[in-house]
């Protein structure tokens, strides 16, 4: 076989596995990203190469590299994510406007003393809180601005997840459920609970946390498109059917006006000059 043509079967089959598989050394660098948890801040390379499976001494190469680039930084302890993550996340979440579209929103939402206010972005099969707004008496809640969670399992998560055709949920779900090692739903009682969420407007839900509960509405974008969820929390015990009622009436009309906010914003956006 001519030496070109073998060259020509090489580069293609290199190609079809990068496509298939991801290019090694960048799945790597996310796999050394991604070990990082809200509850871990700081993790040194032994710990890295256990969490990934990744030798010891291409950890530690790969940490230098993101160091250097910014994605992580040293610590006494080993390594921390580093400015660059911060600085990209940042642009994501503006990119959707959702954040300044909720500006003024939150803090006057009508709630009662034990009720916090959330608002979380919906990313593919995840809900990243974006504000966490405590009243007088703060409840102990496991949300925190930053923080990923299913967004299956959330108030702010399945909010959003309503809007979507279910085939789509499944997708992201499935994906989730395997990228962060939980069990899959039972995805019948799923749909059930988002085609109600879809008819009311609003979900109440108390999968996330134990002994919490959260009353929650979508936002959407000016297609339509589902962008995250506000919702109204607390203790379980407070939420009787009166809680219940003034809460939906609060996050119905407060992801009412967020999302007319988004719509006007994108119309803003699509005429500036680029």
């Amino acid at each position: 076989m001519p030496r070109d043509t073998l060259r020509a079967i090489r580069r293609w089959s290199f190609y079809s596995l990068s496509v298939e598989q991801g290019v090694a050394p960048v799945v790597k660098a996310i796999k050394v990203l991604r070990a990082f948890t809200p509850a871990v801040g700081a993790l040194s390379v032994r710990e890295i190469a256990v969490r990934t499976g990744i030798p010891r001494s291409t950890a530690h190469a790969l940490c230098q590299t993101l160091v250097t680039e910014g994605m992580l930084r040293r610590s006494d302890d080993g390594y921390q994510l580093g400015p660059l993550v911060l600085e990209l996340g940042g642009l994501v979440i503006e990119r959707t406007g959702l954040v300044r579209a909720a500006e003024g929103i939150l803090e006057r939402l009508g709630r009662v003393p034990e009720q916090e206010v959330h608002l979380g972005q919906l990313t593919e099969g995840w809900v990243v809180y974006l504000n966490r707004n405590a009243g007088p008496r703060r409840p102990e809640m496991h949300n925190r601005v930053g923080q990923r969670a299913p967004a299956h399992l959330t108030g702010c998560g399945k909010a959003a997840l309503s809007v979507l055709p279910f085939d789509e949920v499944i997708s992201h779900v499935q994906r989730c459920c395997a990228d962060s090692d939980i069990p899959t739903p039972d995805m019948g009682a799923l749909e059930a609970e988002l085609a109600q969420a879809r008819r009311d407007g609003f979900v109440v839900s108390t999968s996330f946390q134990r002994g919490r509960t959260s009353v929650a509405s979508p936002i959407v974008d000016g297609s339509g498109r589902p962008v995250g969820g506000v919702s109204l929390a607390g203790p379980g015990g407070m939420f009787c059917s009166v809680v219940i009622g003034s809460s939906r009436d609060a996050v119905v009309e407060a992801a009412s006006v967020i999302s007319s906010r988004l719509v006007n914003g994108s119309l803003l956006w699509a005429t500036r000059p680029a």
